[in-house]
Order: structure tokens, then sequence, then C-alpha cells
């Protein structure tokens, strides 16, 4: 990651950061900044079929709610308009 990504990444992460909570996951997930449990989480998010989906979605609302929108949203064109390298 360039010095360039990384200061628009601490800028988008910062407390007074204009994205949503769903976004600032997702940008953590894109650049590989999630823990292990993160990561199996995003795993189990990719591979659930729509009823599991909406199971996790009951406990972790923020995490599927930021896959939803980078896989079948525009979040991952509006987070390059931000000036992120996806």
């Amino acid at each position: 990651m360039n010095d360039e990504t990384r200061a628009k990444i601490n800028e988008l992460l910062a407390d007074d950061s204009p994205l949503l909570p769903s976004e600032q996951w997702a940008i953590r997930w894109q650049f590989g900044m999630l823990g292990d449990f993160q990561e199996a989480l995003v795993t189990a998010i990719a591979r659930a079929d729509e009823a599991n989906l909406l199971r996790l979605h009951a406990g972790f609302p923020l995490q599927v709610e930021a896959f939803t929108a980078w896989h079948k949203g525009d979040l991952g064109v509006r987070l390059r308009k931000l000036g992120l390298d996806l």
C-alpha cells in the first residue's frame, strides 16, 4: 500500500469520518485490516445462502450490510471516487 492510500485510509477511518461504520468496516476488510475472527466471518457471509445471511445479519448487521453494499451495491465505486486504490 502506498503512502497516499495509507493517508486516505487513515482519513476515512478517523473519528470524524463522513463514512458509515459499515463502510469503514468494508475498508478494513478490503485492505486486510481485520482480525482472524472478522476474516472468518467474511468467509461465512460470502458462503451464506439468503436464509443464513438473514441469520448472520441478526448477529452481525454491520458486517453483513458492509459485505452486501460491496457486492450488490455501489460501495466499491464510491470508495474509489474518494481516492482509494481498490
